[in-house]
């Protein structure tokens, strides 16, 4: 459920969708925070880092696929994938920011142990080729089309959108609420403009005091998707580098019009339908331009939709066939 989760979390759910309940030559097996939902935060996260750690250095495992975030030291015994979609500290502040930039120095030096670093964007496998990575692989999202197509059937969308007092072509969905997400930059350069701003969170949160217009909705995966669909447009003005951006991906796959920033991997989405980045001098005109064409055109529809999960789950086995045997050359880079 893209809209109950970070695009990061979404992705690591389909690795493991990639690698469960079907038949392999290999024990596989996931080691979750989520195990420590009970303890407070903190508490949590320095219990799963013990116990990860201890997985890698003393368990028996040939590969193990982890986030530079979470872990500390590699050993040398385990051939290691790493997944690292962006690096860009500049949104964060106080302890999380020196957390984040000591653990992506941790990763950085530790290179030479890394066997392949897996991003979403080639935008940010070029960067860890360059940073001088063994092997610095691209594996695209995959989306689950028949789903997300799925739900605007088995829910009434007029209903949907009563629920949420929305009507069809007449909001602005903003993409998931975040304070480093550009929503308030997209809020002050279409003041004046008659329609409503909507954002998707997992949880009602305490709005910031330039973030009040915004209409924060806790929706259903099936709800989303019909959010998507019936806005007037999806905007993701992201202050960041982002990875991608998944909701402006989906938006697309439903055939409505997008718009953003272009930061890190976000262009490379962008140029999927020939679509340049916006800013805040040129952002009001290009949406006018994008909603007078309409919806995406078939064939600009046809090129989002073929992120498939098939070929996610594809490129992931194959990344780990090369692993285990390194004879096979079945991905590439």
């Amino acid at each position: 459920m893209t809209n109950r989760l970070d695009g990061a979390g979404q992705y690591d759910l389909q690795i493991d969708n990639a690698f469960k309940n079907q038949s392999h030559d290999f024990l596989y097996f996931v080691q979750d925070i989520k195990n420590y939902k009970k303890l407070p935060r903190v508490i949590a996260l320095i219990f799963f880092w013990i116990r990860a750690q201890y997985i890698l250095f003393f368990g028996n495992i040939n590969i193990a696929i982890v986030s530079p975030w979470m872990m500390l030291i590699y050993p040398k015994k385990v051939s290691i994938i790493s997944i690292s979609h962006h690096f860009d500290p500049t949104v964060f502040k106080g302890i999380r920011l020196i957390y984040v930039k000591l653990s992506h120095w941790l990763f950085m030096i530790q290179s030479s142990r890394v066997d392949v670093v897996v991003s979403c964007s080639k935008y940010w496998s070029n960067y860890y080729k360059q940073k001088g990575f063994k092997k610095a692989l691209t594996i695209l999202n995959g989306f689950d089309i028949k789903a997300m197509d799925n739900s605007l059937n088995v829910l009434d969308n007029t209903a949907v959108l009563k629920k949420f007092n929305l009507k069809s072509k007449n909001y602005i969905h903003l993409g998931s609420y975040g304070l480093a997400k550009g929503q308030n930059m997209v809020i002050e350069c279409l003041k004046g403009l008659e329609l409503q701003k909507v954002a998707t969170c997992s949880s009602k949160v305490l709005l910031t005091e330039g973030l009040k217009d915004v209409h924060i909705i806790n929706a259903s995966f099936e709800e989303y998707n019909v959010l998507l669909k019936n806005a007037y447009a999806v905007i993701c003005m992201s202050e960041f580098k982002e990875g991608w951006c998944r909701v402006l991906h989906e938006a697309a796959i439903h055939g409505t019009p997008i718009l953003g920033s272009g930061l890190g991997g976000m262009s490379e989405l962008l140029n999927i339908g020939g679509y340049i980045p916006s800013n805040k001098d040129n952002l009001r005109d290009h949406l006018s331009t994008r909603i007078k064409k309409g919806s995406l055109s078939k064939d600009k529809i046809y090129l989002y939709r073929s992120f498939t999960l098939e070929k996610f789950y594809q490129a992931w086995r194959s990344c780990i066939g090369e692993l285990l045997d390194p004879q096979e050359k079945n991905y590439k880079n």
